[in-house]
């Protein structure tokens, strides 16, 4: 079932009449769609955050419940999200509505689990990418895909191309793109190598500072 958010239309538009409905708590949006008359809406600050601060935060498909106008409901999904430039606030939201069975292309967060194996060597995990593009119908749509990294050792990867294949689901993130990868730590399993290298720098740096003296004397 698609996350419920909830919306009143509004009449007022404009940067002063935007900026009163901030200080008020509420958010300016508006919901568009093919063969669909664009409709002004405010949404609650306060609902569309704690929707933010989840694991799925606004992304996927959407139950938009209009409380007043003559459609109440829409399926939607969120198509841009305005960020006020020096504070955490969101300042505009543009959703579109989708009709069931269309085509959609939007991005689906990913889902880790497990420990990698290359951690208890000492590896370190690292992300390269939390959410990734696909197309598919809107009935289709998952609301993150899960990604295993347990059997990843140090060195080893996941791309795009090793995500799990979901039916009626296509990646249109490039094949090519790292996911994650398990990098070993500075100096895990080279620490020995290191520390020569290191010694044998010093010693041929000192044999060439006493060959310098000699010629100086002489």
């Amino acid at each position: 079932m698609p996350n419920e958010l909830n919306a009143r239309t509004r009449e007022g538009k404009g940067k002063e009449f935007a900026k009163k409905m901030r200080a008020a708590g509420k958010i300016p949006a508006v919901l568009y769609g093919h063969g669909f008359d664009s409709l002004m809406l405010e949404l609650d600050a306060r609902e569309v955050g704690s929707m933010m601060r989840t694991e799925g935060g606004m992304h996927g498909l959407l139950d938009l419940k209009v409380h007043d106008g003559k459609e109440k409901d829409h399926l939607v999904m969120v198509k841009a999200v305005q960020r006020h430039p020096t504070k955490p606030a969101v300042i505009h939201i543009d959703l579109q509505k989708i009709k069931r069975g269309e085509k959609v292309h939007t991005g689906v967060p990913l889902h880790f689990t497990g420990e990698p194996k290359g951690a208890k060597l000492g590896g370190v995990l690292q992300h390269h990418l939390y959410e990734v593009k696909v197309e598919c119908e809107s009935a289709d749509l998952p609301e993150r895909i899960e990604v295993d990294v347990s059997e990843l050792d140090v060195g080893e990867n996941i791309r795009v191309s090793g995500l799990p294949a979901l039916p009626g689901v296509d990646y249109v993130t490039p094949a090519d793109d790292l996911v994650v990868t398990v990098v070993a730590k500075r100096g895990i399993g080279f620490a020995e190598e290191e520390e020569e290298a290191a010694a044998a720098a010093a010693k041929e740096a000192g044999e060439e500072a006493g060959g310098a003296g000699e010629e100086a004397v002489e």
